[in-house]
């Protein structure tokens, strides 16, 4: 509503200068104006983005990435919603070929996810309700459900909006999850519609689709369908071609700014240039074009010095005016309406300037572009076959051509077939068109596959995102755990002393870590037992090869072998790690935190206090770090018991399964790391979304190849930089321990020899 009040004032003014005017004033007046409230609103438009960085764009491939379970900061926080808001209105009012559609959809998601903790940091407030959904599952339901109301209340298409919550983020799927998708967004639709409709003074009628308005469809039919079916065909071939030239264009133009347009000054002039190249741009095709005249008393069309005689609009009547409103009037004008030079003169430019435009610095939404993009081929195309075949005009429309070449292109750039099929199908509100309009989508969207991926996932990878796809990567079934893993392995003893744990959260910034047996003591083993390893491992020639390594706080033995006798093959890994104590589970870093914050920890480990589970929630989602929580000299050597807040179901593999086995665990369950344990029940390794990021197809699809890319890990502190988790010089006895097992062995054959 306020888009529409401040375009009305806007786009009326320059009307009135336009209009009412003589000589120079008609440029001079308008141009200044024009000039004036771009540069501001562009100013506006990214000083949002500079307060918060995250409202940047149209926020839908963070909201993809957290429902696939990646937490972006401060991606559903109630200021990045203040600023989203606030951006987008900017945008569209600085000129710039953007839409509120997308970003409608972040905003949802912030919504639900605010709603669902009863609480706001940016509002200093923290309510008792809701707290059974603090939690990162539960969360992540809301946010799923928060998407898809946006997109039901952005095209009034809530059967849409869940099906493009499921088909871009929602990672496990169940039938709770499915009834509250349908749920949030009929009740999103309904509501948006009853305000819009009291709002322009119909309350009670549903009157409205939604934010974004296709304007009233009559019944189409397919008077030729060998023509038009062969036509759509080829268009939506060209178009999905163009979508990923498209995704091309501005992943180039995304490095380049990257690199070299860096600094709030540079980023924010950036956007003041591209508004005024926008400005300008329309101003000279305005000027160029000459054939415009005033269209009756359609207020949605504006004058530019009126050629007397001519039935046609120009391209000020598509330049003056919302994207949005752009749109309904190639969707609806009768054929002839827009001349053929006039729409030769402006599909370029707004392709040019949408591909610059998306990875501003500033909230933008594709949807609206691409779409507008597309109807201007569409109507292009059918405005030429018309003026080359007059006598073909009893089946082609014009508005037909640009629905359905809207559809094609906004398939190219995001690549959702079935969520836009029901998301356009809905907002125009015709069924006919259903099967033709999702054989649309298919082609344009597999014919930019076999190019690219799609805009969101280009830039997911630009940002270094560890985003999984629905499936694993082709041809990887021969890619094992063990060549996936991230070793070695920090793990905790299931009573660790606070000094420790303080020191191991100081020293890495991993968000968990295993947790095993307590490291034995000399009394653990047998001397039967020692002197077996001692027999078998510990002969002249692996003597030289046996070191002891205390990583990650604990002792374990490495004997450099073949792979081959290990994990049945392989290059990657050439040793292998038998670590003292068994797997018992898996404890988060934050809860080490809470941990060391309530002081649950005591001289003797009988005394170990144990606090109620709910209480490590108290502070979720935004737990303290380390550093706030201070452990005293004395502190440092009290015990603390790990099993009462470790999770001891813990999902593990073992060593033996595939990257395809663990892949479709993480996507499934939407797992952030899963231990690999070998047949003793003891970690060798740690699988990370990172670890399966690191596979990646890339290419056309006559040439795809599996790329392992190198990921820069930050290096694992050494052994002197953490205190010794087991006793004094553990490693030092179990050597000595074990030279005098040799030592009695050779004594008593030496006896032996002497009594023979």
């Amino acid at each position: 509503m306020a888009l529409d009040a401040t375009s009305q004032l806007k786009f009326g003014v320059i009307r009135k200068y336009m209009y009412e005017c003589e000589g120079w004033q008609c440029i001079l007046y308008p141009f200044s104006f024009w000039l004036l409230f771009n540069v501001a609103f562009a100013v506006v438009a990214y000083i949002t983005v500079y307060v918060e960085p995250v409202s940047i764009g149209s926020g839908i491939p963070q909201i993809k990435c957290y429902l696939n379970g990646v937490k972006i900061p401060r991606c559903v926080r109630l200021k990045t919603l203040f600023m989203k808001v606030l951006g987008v209105y900017a945008s569209v009012m600085a000129g710039l070929p953007v839409g509120k559609e997308g970003p409608m959809i972040h905003s949802g998601a912030v919504i639900a996810a605010g709603l669902s903790q009863g609480k706001s940091s940016t509002l200093r407030f923290n309510t008792p309700f809701f707290q059974f959904f603090r939690e990162d599952h539960e969360k992540r339901d809301f946010v799923a459900c928060g998407t898809a109301a946006g997109v039901a209340a952005a095209f009034g298409a809530p059967g849409g909006g869940a099906l493009f919550a499921i088909e871009e983020g929602a990672s496990y799927l169940h039938q709770d999850l499915l009834f509250r998708l349908l749920f949030a967004a009929f009740v999103a639709a309904f509501l948006l519609k009853q305000i819009l409709s009291s709002y322009y003074g119909h309350p009670g009628e549903v009157m409205f689709s939604g934010l974004l308005d296709f304007g009233s469809f009559e019944p189409l039919h397919l008077t030729a369908i060998g023509f038009e079916l062969l036509a759509y065909g080829l268009m939506a071939v060209a178009l999905g071609m163009l979508g990923a030239l498209f995704v091309s264009l501005n992943i180039r133009i995304s490095k380049f700014r990257r690199r070299y347009v860096t600094g709030k000054w540079l980023r924010g002039t950036e956007v003041v240039l591209v508004s005024l190249c926008m400005m300008l741009l329309a101003m000279s095709v305005i000027a160029l074009s000459g054939d415009y005249r005033y269209y009756g008393s359609d207020p949605q069309f504006y004058p530019y010095r009126c050629r007397i005689g001519s039935n046609q609009l120009g391209v000020s009547d598509l330049l003056l005016q919302t994207p949005e409103a752009t749109l309904r009037s190639l969707l609806h004008k009768q054929p002839g309406t827009f001349g053929l030079y006039p729409l030769l003169l402006l599909t370029p430019m707004y392709f040019i300037a949408t591909v610059w435009t998306y990875g501003l610095p500033v909230p933008s939404g594709v949807f609206i572009p691409s779409l507008v993009t597309g109807a201007l081929i569409g109507r292009t195309l059918a405005t030429l076959l018309l003026y080359h075949h007059p006598h073909w005009s009893w089946w082609i429309d014009p508005g037909k051509f640009a629905l359905f070449g809207g559809a094609a292109m906004l398939g190219g750039v995001v690549r959702m077939a079935i969520s836009l099929t029901f998301i356009i199908l809905e907002a125009v509100g015709v069924i006919s068109i259903g099967p033709l309009l999702m054989a649309v989508l298919i082609i344009a969207k597999y014919t930019a596959d076999c190019f690219n991926e799609s805009l969101y996932d280009a830039h997911i990878n630009l940002d270094g995102i560890p985003l999984l796809s629905w499936r694993p990567p082709p041809d990887s079934e021969g890619i094992s755990i063990t060549q996936v893993m991230s070793r070695p392995v920090q793990c905790v003893r299931m009573r660790e002393k606070a000094g420790y744990l303080y020191d191991l959260l100081d020293s890495c910034t991993h968000s968990g870590f295993p947790v095993v047996d307590d490291i034995p003591d000399e009394s653990y083993q047998s001397e039967r037992e020692l002197l077996g390893r001692c027999d078998s491992d510990c002969s002249d020639e692996a003597a030289n090869h046996l070191h002891v390594a205390a990583t990650s706080g604990q002792q374990h033995f490495s004997f450099r072998q073949p792979d081959a006798d290990v994990y049945g093959g392989g290059e990657v890994h050439s040793f292998r790690t038998q670590q003292f104590g068994r797997f018992r589970g898996f404890i988060l870093r934050s809860q080490l935190v809470e941990l060391l914050k309530y002081k649950l920890y005591s001289e003797l480990l009988a005394d170990c206090p144990e606090m109620d589970t709910a209480l490590f929630n108290c502070d979720y989602p935004r737990y303290p770090s380390h550093k706030e929580v201070h452990v005293s000299v004395h502190e440092r050597e009290l015990t603390a018991d790990l099993s009462h807040y470790m999770n001891p179901a813990c999902l593990a593999v073992l060593y033996s399964g595939n990257l395809p086995r663990v892949f479709e665990l993480f996507r499934a369950l939407g797992l952030r790391h899963c231990v690999v344990i070998n047949d003793r029940n003891q970690v060798i390794g740690i699988v990370t979304r990172k670890d399966l990021c690191r596979y990646r197809v890339e290419g056309p699809i006559y040439d795809r190849r599996l790329l392992r890319i190198a990921i820069r890990r930050p290096p694992v502190p050494t052994p002197s930089a953490l205190p010794p988790s087991s006793p004094p010089h553990a490693e030092r006895r179990q050597l000595r321990q074990c030279r005098h097992l040799r030592e009695a062995r050779y004594l008593s054959q030496q006896r032996m020899q002497q009594e023979m």
